[in-house]
């Protein structure tokens, strides 16, 4: 391992993670074992070899569908209050806090392990807002920086996501002036608004001026919640009604069952015991048993995981237009529902709604017309569905659209404000 103790740049992501260090003055990202410079944010424990799996084995074995468990999204925790809590994994209660520092230190090894360095200082992105409580925002990012510590970086400073996705995108402009960055990720949507120092002097940040940023807690796992809510769910029991235990009364099938399994860090939450003595119950007296059949298929099998991938996979898919059919994991009974873009536009119309808001509220913080921004960045893998894309670009008629790498966008810019 190298001597040198060197900078690194790091966007830990809901969704996906990436990771990257400067040599010779450059910024380089990290390939992992298979040569992907992103990897999923994921940890999966086998129960065959009682041990945390990390990123794309991870993935791997939760497609495999080998014995045990998958997490995903950890990141959402961070400004709520499940960053305290435990889950069982191997028989036995891990807090969430040691699973992520387990993460952070995967991808800090890794790279220094297969390129041979030492890491020290990280560069680490952060959303505009962990919550919308700035007191709860405050403890997310000292929560996060104590992990990063206790993976073994010294120095940690925090760098705004938009910020960095700006930093890298500054060679795709042409005659930038007034500029909006538009970060939607796989947790949260993040907007920077800068003015552009006229002379195009200096490098990364001091290449321009911070006019306003503004976040909000919307993200791709969001989306998939919504999709997931509007086709899924309702095959399993979602909106349908059963009788009541003690009346004549028929009531709905409560909604909080199918809000956790359509929720990717909360999907072990579905799997408690109570849940399931309570759904047998309601399957007993429902007006459409098949369905809270399914549910309880779905509960017995473990499969939430595999159906929020699916819902995933969905999306990606709407990415290039058209319509798409959602197939769900081992329910061979049911039809699957087809998803075009009015439909998608739909279920996710108030995510949409907060988009439009966010772009209108960042101008106003920052005191600019909409016609007077010349460039939107966007990043972020959201930012590939039309609709999304659509959504943000009205916001700013005159604006040019420059795509920044969509999932490599902001780690790059993190390098590049390492090296500085």
């Amino acid at each position: 391992m190298g001597t040198h103790a060197l900078a690194a740049g790091l966007d830990f992501g809901t969704s996906n993670s990436a990771i990257g260090f400067v040599r010779d003055g450059e910024p380089v990202l990290h390939r992992f074992e298979d040569g992907r410079t992103v990897v999923p944010s994921a940890l999966f424990y086998s129960e065959d070899d009682r041990e945390l799996l990390f990123g794309t084995q991870a993935e791997a074995c939760f497609l495999a569908e080998d014995d045990g468990r998958y997490l995903r999204a950890l990141k959402s925790i961070l400004g709520t209050s499940l960053t305290e809590e435990r889950t069982i994994l191997g028989g036995r209660p891990w807090p969430f806090r040691e699973l992520l520092k387990r993460f952070v230190s995967f991808l800090k090894d890794d790279l220094e392990t297969r390129e041979g360095v030492a890491l020290s200082t990280l560069v680490a992105g952060r959303p505009v807002r962990f919550n919308d409580d700035p007191a709860r925002d405050a403890e997310a990012e000292a929560y996060l920086h104590g992990i990063f510590q206790e993976a073994g970086f010294g120095q940690v400073r925090f760098v705004y996501e938009p910020v960095a996705a700006m930093i890298d995108a500054g060679d795709l402009m042409e005659d930038p002036w007034l500029v909006m960055v538009a970060d939607i990720g796989g947790g949260t949507s993040d907007f920077s608004v800068a003015r552009w120092h006229p002379d195009g002097s200096g490098k990364g940040a001091d290449r321009f001026e911070i006019l306003a940023n503004f976040g909000v807690r919307i993200g791709g796992t969001d989306l998939d919640r919504r999709i997931s809510l509007d086709t899924a769910m309702p095959l399993l029991g979602l909106g349908s009604q059963t009788r009541s235990l003690t009346s004549k009364e028929i009531l709905p099938v409560p909604a909080s069952y199918f809000g956790d399994l359509a929720t990717w860090h909360k999907i072990h939450l579905f799997y408690s015991a109570k849940n399931r003595s309570e759904i047998v119950d309601i399957q007993r007296l429902a007006l459409e048993p098949e369905k809270i059949d399914r549910l309880l298929h779905v509960m017995d099998h473990r499969l939430g995981h595999r159906l929020a991938a699916r819902v995933e996979e969905l999306k990606i898919r709407l990415g290039s237009g058209g319509e798409a059919a959602l197939i769900l994991p081992d329910l061979e009974d049911v039809s699957a529902p087809r998803v075009d873009a009015a439909r998608l536009r739909h279920a996710i119309r108030h995510e949409l709604d907060s988009l439009r808001h966010a772009v209108t509220h960042t101008l106003e913080l920052a005191g600019v017309d909409a016609r007077d921004v010349d460039h939107m960045v966007l990043t972020g893998g959201t930012t590939l569905l039309p609709v999304v894309r659509e959504t943000l670009a009205a916001g700013l008629p005159g604006a040019t659209l420059v795509s920044s790498d969509p999932f490599c966008g902001v780690v790059n810019g993190l390098a590049k404000a390492a090296a500085a």
